[in-house]
């Protein structure tokens, strides 16, 4: 597992260090840096795939596009202005990774000589460099017609997601490992008799939206996704997936994955309450937080305060050590950099001494709704 991540001349990056739990959540203000601390992680990942020796640093990937090095150098730096650094640091292992900036517009960092390559071996441990890991972007496929399969990416790999996090081959997933009992027993939805995969992911789903089925359908190489709802003896008609609500597929592949994981593992999440109910929020992390728990790490970005209160009630309902939950607000300092601050959480569940910005729209809302505003 992750420990500390740190980020040095990246965006707008200059020395970010992340002390990460079971479950990390990055929350502030658009564009402060939250979404570059995963993008840099997935800079890293395609790295590794390309070549273990990780000499190139590539600025387009399979998950990310960020432009070229010209755009990247923070120019704020004090120190080591043509420098990239990344570290993390696990459990057992530091691993240090530094590449050059080039001048002009290149789209690839080489590796700088004080660099220490690591063995393959060594990086095979850590969930961001294997197959223990997942990412759910931003840009999460909505409802389809149908959705395609994909035997390298799924079958050889057990990746629900190929290009941008899109979670484009979630339904051949389940399709594909549905009867498979999930790794994680403690995760299955409270009182049910089966661990198979499709049933949890069902179950779970039907948490987020009330009563909600699923019924996946094989055409060739293409497989249809189907939604019905069954209350207290009641049920509908199953919809194809582009006649239901646009939330409920946008959640499924992100059910999926945290399903689907192994203690050890590694998921990466952009804004999971998209499309969500509150009280769907509030559910998801149920889960989220439940597989966290049990030794998934998963680090997410979030603009929902459902999201961190529900991380936040789960640790309290459950007593969990207090490192395992890492709640940061990103913030930028006086020269415009990235200056996350890691929230104390107190016995209560509470974050204490919360910063300026950190969720407070609703009681400035009601504030002026119920005329409390400070007389100038």
């Amino acid at each position: 597992m992750i420990r500390r991540y740190a980020i040095h001349n990246f965006k707008n990056h200059a020395d970010t260090s992340l002390d990460l739990g079971n479950l990390t959540i990055l929350t502030g203000v658009n564009g402060m840096g939250k979404s570059s601390v995963l993008q840099s992680m997935l800079i890293l990942r395609e790295a590794f795939l390309r070549g273990p020796q990780m000499k190139v640093l590539p600025l387009e990937g399979e998950s990310f596009i960020v432009g070229s090095a010209a755009a990247l150098v923070n120019r704020n730096v004090p120190t080591d202005q043509n420098v990239l650094r990344m570290m993390v640091d696990t459990d057992t292992e530091t691993f240090n990774f530094e590449y050059l900036y080039p001048i002009g517009e290149a789209n690839e960092l080489g590796k700088s000589d004080a660099s220490v390559s690591a063995e393959e071996s060594h990086l095979k441990t850590v969930s961001l460099f294997n197959d223990d890991f997942q990412y759910l972007s931003a840009f999460r496929v909505g409802p389809q017609t149908s959705y395609n399969a994909n035997t390298g990416v799924v079958d050889k790999h057990r990746q629900v997601s190929q290009k941008m996090g899109q979670g484009e081959f979630a339904v051949y997933y389940l399709s594909k490992y549905g009867n498979e009992n999930i790794a994680i027993a403690d995760l299955a939805y409270e009182n049910t008799p089966s661990l198979e995969l499709k049933y949890q992911v069902e179950r779970w789903m039907g948490e987020i939206s009330d009563g909600v089925k699923l019924l996946i359908n094989q055409n060739g190489n293409q497989y249809d996704l189907k939604y019905g709802y069954e209350l207290a003896g009641k049920s509908t008609t199953y919809h194809t997936a582009i006649n239901t609500g646009y939330g409920i597929s946008y959640v499924f592949g992100l059910v999926v994955a945290v399903l689907s994981a192994k203690p050890g593992a590694l998921i990466l999440i952009e804004n999971p309450e998209a499309h969500i109910h509150p009280s769907g929020q509030s559910a998801l992390m149920r889960l989220i937080s439940q597989a966290a728990a049990n030794g998934v790490q998963i680090v997410l970005e979030t603009h929902s305060d459902h999201i961190v209160n529900g991380a936040l009630v789960n640790w309290k309902q459950n007593h969990w050590d207090r490192n395992t939950l890492s709640v940061y607000y990103f913030d930028r300092d006086d020269r415009l950099n990235a200056n996350p601050v890691r929230l104390e959480i107190g016995e209560s569940g509470r974050i204490k001494n919360a910063p300026r910005g950190f969720f407070d729209q609703m009681r400035a809302d009601l504030e002026v709704l119920f005329d409390l505003e400070e007389e100038e």
